[in-house]
C-alpha cells in the first residue's frame, strides 16, 4: 500500500525529539515540514533533515494552495496534541481526502487537562475559542457543568472569567493549565469573581477548565421553550410554549442549517444553534434594528456565530446555503413558499406560524395544496386578578409543517 504524500503529525509540549522513531523518520524525509515556530529549530536541525521548513501560514487557509502545489512531494504538517480535534487536520480534511492524508494524533491538551483535573472524559464538554468568539462557552453553562476550553491568547481567563461573572456563574472554579503536558506546565486557579483581583503569568497556549457550581439558580437548559424574558425584543417573540413546538416540527440536528424568515427577536434560530452541535442559522428581517437585538440575544445566549440579513423576503435568500429547515414567522406569502421549496434539501422541514386571519387564509390555501401538518395552538398563563388569579389567553397560532416528500 502506498503511503499518502501529506503526513500530519501530533505533537504534544515535550516537542519534536519525544516522537517515536518512525515519525521522525517521516519528517526527516520530508521534502517540506511545515510546523508551529516553537518546534522549528529541533526540525531543521534533525539528524538526516534536507528539506524545506516553515511555520503555518497566516491566515491558515493559505495552507491550502500552498499544500496543492505540493502534491506528490513528500510533506509533513506537525500539529499540537490530536490535529483532528480542533487541530489543523479539522481544516485540512475539508480539502483533501483520506487517501491523500495519514494522520498521527498525539494526546490532546483535552486529555492531558482531564487527567490533571480527574474529570472523565465521557462526562464532559470540550470547546476551543481560539478565533472563535469566547461567548461561545455561555451556552454549556449549567449546574455541575465542567467544561474544557483551548484558549485563544493569555487574555482567555480574563475574557471568559468576565463573560461567566455577567451570567452568573462567578461562583465557578477557573483553572488554566498552561504548556500542558511539557516540561514548563503551569497552574493557576481562582473563582471566576475573584479572577480579575489576582495576577496571573498565563502562557498563550493553555487549557481553561471550568467548573460550574452545584446550584445556579434560573439556569437556562439547552432543551427549546426558553422563557421569554431570556429574550430582548420589541413585542416579536415566538412565545416560549408556541416555540417549544415549533423547534419540534423543525427537529435541530448537528450541522444543520436553519433560515428563520422574519426572525424579529431571532428567538427561533438561537434555539436551533443551541439544541445541536455545529448547528446553523440564518435570520432574515427588514428592520436592521431587530437584527441587531436578536444578535446580541445570540451571543448572551451562547451561539454568537448566529447571522443577521436585512432584506425584503424573497431577497437575500439566494446566496444563502440550502437549508435542513425553514422557519417562516413573518412576510407570509404564497410566493415565499414557493421559492422556499426549491431550495430545500430532501427531508427538509418547513413550519409557518401565523397569528392573523389573512395569514391563516393563505396558510389554509397551501395546506390544502401541498398537505402537511395544520393545528392550533392556544395556550394561557395564569396571571393576577386583582387579589385572586385567573387564565390569561396568549394570541392562539396557526402552525402548518410539513417536510419536503410530501410535495408534488
Amino acid at each position: 500500500m502506498t503511503r499518502p504524500w501529506l503526513q500530519v503529525i501530533g505533537l504534544t509540549e515535550k516537542g519534536v525529539m519525544a516522537l517515536p522513531a518512525g515519525d521522525l523518520s517521516k519528517i526527516a524525509g520530508a521534502d517540506l515540514v511545515i510546523s508551529p515556530d516553537r518546534f522549528l529549530d529541533d526540525i531543521r536541525h534533525l539528524n538526516g533533515f534536507s528539506g524545506d521548513a516553515m511555520t503555518w501560514p497566516q491566515p491558515f487557509l493559505d495552507i491550502i494552495p500552498l499544500l496543492q502545489e505540493q502534491r506528490g512531494q513528500k510533506v509533513v504538517v506537525c500539529a499540537t496534541g490530536d490535529p483532528l480535534w480542533y487541530g489543523a487536520a479539522s481544516t485540512l480534511a475539508r480539502y483533501f481526502s483520506a487517501d491523500d492524508m495519514e494522520i498521527t494524533p498525539a494526546a490532546s491538551g483535552f486529555q492531558w487537562a482531564a487527567a490533571r483535573m480527574g474529570w472523565p472524559q465521557h462526562s464532559i464538554r470540550c470547546l476551543t475559542v481560539h478565533g472563535r468568539p469566547h461567548e461561545t462557552v455561555l451556552k454549556y453553562l449549567a449546574p455541575s457543568a465542567r467544561l474544557l476550553v483551548i484558549a485563544h491568547d493569555h487574555q482567555t481567563p480574563d475574557q471568559i472569567a468576565s463573560l461567566l461573572t455577567m451570567a452568573g456563574y462567578g461562583e465557578a472554579h477557573l483553572t488554566v493549565m498552561g504548556h500542558i503536558g511539557g516540561d514548563n506546565e503551569t497552574c493557576h486557579q481562582a473563582s471566576a469573581k475573584d479572577w480579575q483581583d489576582q495576577a496571573h503569568d498565563v502562557p498563550g497556549f493553555h487549557i481553561l477548565a471550568i467548573a460550574c457550581p452545584d446550584v445556579a439558580t434560573g439556569f437556562l437548559p439547552l432543551t427549546p421553550g426558553l422563557p421569554d424574558d431570556a429574550f430582548q425584543s420589541d413585542g416579536k417573540l415566538t412565545k416560549a410554549e408556541t416555540r417549544a413546538a415549533t423547534l419540534a416540527a423543525l427537529k435541530p440536528c448537528d450541522g444543520g442549517v436553519l433560515w428563520d424568515l422574519g426572525c424579529g427577536s431571532g428567538a427561533v434560530g438561537i434555539e436551533w444553534m443551541r439544541a445541536a452541535n455545529n448547528a446553523r442559522a440564518f435570520g432574515l428581517d427588514n428592520r436592521q434594528d431587530r437584527l441587531d437585538v436578536a444578535a446580541g440575544n445570540a451571543a448572551r445566549l451562547g451561539v454568537p456565530e448566529w447571522q443577521g440579513i436585512c432584506a425584503d423576503l424573497p431577497h437575500g435568500l439566494d446566496d444563502l446555503p440550502p437549508p435542513d429547515a425553514v422557519f417562516i414567522g413573518g412576510g407570509l406569502t404564497a410566493e415565499l413558499v414557493g421559492h422556499v421549496r426549491t431550495r430545500l434539501k430532501p427531508g427538509g422541514r418547513l413550519v409557518v406560524n401565523t397569528v392573523t386571519l389573512e395569514s391563516e387564509a393563505v396558510l389554509l390555501s397551501l395546506w390544502q395544496r401541498w398537505g402537511g401538518e395544520l393545528k392550533r395552538i392556544a395556550v394561557s398563563r395564569a396571571e393576577p386578578v386583582g387579589p385572586f388569579h385567573g387564565w390569561r389567553p396568549l394570541m392562539p397560532v396557526t402552525q402548518w409543517s410539513l417536510e419536503s416528500e410530501t410535495w408534488s
